[in-house]
């Protein structure tokens, strides 16, 4: 009998242990998951204050100071804003359209990245179609109010996006269409045979827009594009095109700054970038 209850409480004793064990590794795993959410909401909140007062300091008002902004960057090709929303931005391009997915304009690492222009493009926006990729986040951070423009009356409200060039013009972004896009990156083409098949792609984005746009667009017209991760996080990109106009003079600081000559570039990745 003495025999039969050691056995039993040997058995007990390793059940125990088990459980203890498996609880150690639940405690662990709950932790664990509880730091990187800490660490990706700082993440958040460390980029969102870099870029709120780099907007402070480079664009107030209606001025951008291209001078500052290329000491910190030369990279910079752009500024953009949406008037009362997150979107007060810079934008960069470089070789690689990776790079800028994980790093701020300052070129620290950080999950907010800075909106950028596609490797294939010339970056002056000078091509018939000027493709940008940024995050898109919930709380509508960085591109995030691109999300709105399936809301037929946000567009009614926030029809042009103001864009700033480093030669001291202002152009406008006419808002004329936001699409669901197929997400690899030769779904969304760049440059075109000709006439028509740039017209046909724009048929395209006007048929499967969440809203109908009064702004005609032309061959002799350029397009810019601004490509973001859908809300659900789908394989899907959500694109919101735009034509561009221009949008009137503006007191633009570029004393110290002219436009670097473009770079040869390497050949866009198949899957789009993730915004």
């Amino acid at each position: 009998m003495k025999r039969k209850k050691r056995r039993s409480r040997s058995k007990a004793d390793i059940i125990t242990g088990v459980l203890y064990g498996i609880f150690g590794l639940l405690v662990l795993a709950a932790l664990y998951g509880v730091g990187r959410g800490a660490y990706a909401l700082m993440g958040v909140t460390v980029g969102n204050h870099y870029y709120a007062s780099l907007a402070e300091k480079a664009a107030p008002a209606d001025t951008v100071d291209f001078a500052l902004l290329a000491k910190e960057n030369p990279e910079v090709r752009a500024w953009i804003r949406l008037k009362d929303t997150a979107i007060n931005l810079p934008v960069v391009k470089t070789t690689d359209n990776s790079y800028y997915l994980t790093h701020r304009f300052d070129e620290v690492k950080n999950k907010l990245g800075t909106p950028f222009i596609d490797a294939g493009n010339v970056g002056d926006f000078s091509d018939r179609h000027t493709l940008i990729y940024g995050h898109a986040l919930s709380d509508g951070s960085m591109l995030g109010s691109l999300w709105e423009y399936e809301n037929p009356n946000y567009f009614l409200r926030n029809p042009e996006i103001q864009l700033f060039l480093p030669d001291g013009s202002q152009k406008s972004l006419q808002v004329f269409a936001c699409s669901r896009v197929d997400g690899t990156r030769s779904s969304i083409p760049i440059a075109f045979s000709g006439e028509a098949d740039f017209l046909s792609f724009i048929d395209k984005l006007n048929e499967t827009s969440a809203f109908t746009s009064n702004v005609k667009i032309t061959a002799n017209d350029r397009i810019v594009s601004f490509c973001v991760v859908l809300p659900d996080g789908g394989e899907s990109r959500l694109l919101v095109s735009c034509k561009l106009v221009d949008g009137g003079s503006v007191t633009t600081i570029t004393d110290t700054i002219t436009p670097e000559t473009p770079i040869e570039t390497t050949q866009a990745p198949e899957e789009s970038p993730q915004g």
